[in-house]
């Protein structure tokens, strides 16, 4: 990926506002409000177009919905969107990573962060979002293991917070700082 890419050109706390905006939104089960802040996230976290990030946002929150009933998600259909979501984002900007591997490390970071929900001894979940970034930006995970690491906290802190009212596995760049990509 060029370094001038503009998904290596965003505000680390924008995309926390919007990611925090949609856990809340995720484990209120207000659908309606998931799709409008994914809108805000997709748009800061991949720079993409408004058009993009409505197409992109439709398609993560499809994936988070058939993800959010446990245990009776649909684990095939939330893939599925996963896999159309980072096979846009690869179009657009003509990346090489094989978009199968990537809907499935998505995927392993959610049911992660689900597993460990709100465990502050969350090594495991450092380690699948460290493997997502470094798939999605082409670096090696040395580069992205400390904004993985600021990404798991900063989950910590969004739960407690979006916890008090009642937060989705998903935003894909919270807690990551432009010099670890």
């Amino acid at each position: 990926m060029k370094t001038d890419s503009p998904m290596r050109n965003f505000d680390p706390a924008k995309i926390a506002y919007h990611e925090k905006e949609n856990y809340v939104a995720y484990y209120q089960k207000d659908w309606l409000k998931l799709l409008r802040v994914s809108v805000g996230l997709v748009k800061e976290t991949f720079g993409v177009s408004t058009l993009q990030a409505m197409y992109l946002a439709y398609l993560m929150a499809r994936a988070e919905i058939a993800f959010a009933p446990f245990p009776k998600n649909d684990i095939p259909k939330a893939i599925a969107y996963i896999r159309r979501f980072y096979a846009h984002i690869k179009s657009i900007y003509r990346l090489s990573y094989n978009v199968d591997e990537a809907a499935r490390l998505e995927l392993n970071w959610w049911s992660v962060h689900r597993k460990l929900f709100g465990n502050p001894q969350n090594e495991v979940l450092v380690s699948a979002l460290t493997d997502i970034y470094a798939l999605a930006y082409g670096v090696d995970h040395a580069r992205v293991r400390d904004a993985a690491y600021h990404r798991a906290q900063g989950m910590l802190y969004s739960l407690s917070v979006s916890l008090s009212p009642v937060c989705s596995p998903f935003g894909f760049v919270a807690g990551l700082r432009q010099e670890s990509i």
